[in-house]
């Protein structure tokens, strides 16, 4: 039975956002993918203009672009400190607006959201991770991986440098939930 999934990578800078077809399997044109965005903050100067853009955004997805997910799914936000990493205050911003795009999530689509941890989403997905000091950051190597498989065909918007837009990494994280959900 094909479902609809929406994968959410939650940030307060920038949101990437996924919606996949369970049922089709990834191939070279990725037909499989039916929405690959990002939702950016740059013009919103308080924490709730953001809740409201992202509810603007959610309401669009499902009214003007009639897709209505199945699986509403998120990154689970930090848990706890690693070295060099986010602090408190960052921790509990991010928790608190996770929560709050889920409770938009919720009221827009009536699907109670599901949490996926970034690592169980990529073991899910296939991705192997080396130390960062052997293959750098995270997120850069599940960017490489999937740019390399599953978003191969992506055309990315590019910088004036040439290089993909920092919003594609958020946009990539949240595909990795968007297909672990579809696994799991």
């Amino acid at each position: 039975m094909s479902r609809i999934v929406l994968g959410l990578d939650v940030s307060t800078s920038c949101t990437g956002l996924c919606i996949v077809d369970s049922e089709v399997q990834p191939d070279d044109k990725g037909s499989h993918i039916l929405l690959l965005d990002k939702v950016e903050f740059k013009k919103c100067k308080t924490f709730f203009e953001k809740a409201d853009v992202v509810q603007g955004v959610l309401s669009d997805v499902l009214h003007r672009q009639k897709f209505k997910p199945d699986i509403f799914a998120l990154e689970e936000p930090l848990l706890g400190f690693s070295k060099g990493m986010s602090s408190a205050s960052t921790i509990t911003t991010l928790m608190r607006f996770n929560g709050i795009v889920s409770y938009i999530g919720r009221q827009v689509f009536s699907v109670d959201p599901t949490y996926l941890s970034a690592a169980h989403a990529r073991k899910l997905c296939g991705i192997k991770l080396v130390k960062r000091d052997l293959g750098g950051p995270q997120k850069e190597q599940v960017f490489k991986h999937m740019s390399e498989n599953d978003l191969k065909h992506v055309d990315w918007p590019k910088k004036k440098s040439g290089q993909p837009i920092d919003a594609s990494r958020d946009m990539t994280d949240a595909y990795v939930i968007a297909r672990a959900a579809c696994v799991m």
